[in-house]
């Protein structure tokens, strides 16, 4: 019966996370020489997040180099955000993520970090 009972309140809870968009980006080249760009598009979706942090990988899930405003952010519950990341154009880049921070010390405590990765096409 106990076993029941778990079972029913993990079934009937939901995920929630983060969105980024768009799924497949596109590289384009910047108005800077060798340096491509491209655009992304961020809403919270969590209201016990509010910092993110951009990370930028390639296959093999390895850190890029990229350069963009802010690689740790605030984002408040339903808040959207552009982001714009520039990489060198010889990048090994193949997914742009948002990871969600969590913060310590906090009255309301989220055990659940989210990660959303978008594709380079």
């Amino acid at each position: 019966m106990k076993y029941l009972v778990l079972l029913l309140l993990f079934a009937s809870g939901y995920a929630s996370a983060h969105e980024l968009t768009p799924t497949y980006p596109k590289l384009r080249s910047s108005y800077l020489e060798d340096v491509l760009q491209t655009n992304l598009k961020m809403w919270n979706a969590r209201g016990d997040v509010k910092y993110y942090k951009i990370e930028v990988t390639d296959e093999n899930w390895n850190d890029v180099p990229f350069i963009t405003d802010e690689k740790t952010f605030k984002l408040e519950h339903f808040e959207h955000r552009n982001i714009e990341i520039f990489l060198p154009s010889d990048t090994t880049a193949t997914y742009i993520c948002t990871k969600s921070l969590l913060e310590k010390g906090s009255a309301q405590k989220s055990i659940v970090s989210s990660k959303v990765c978008s594709k380079i096409k």
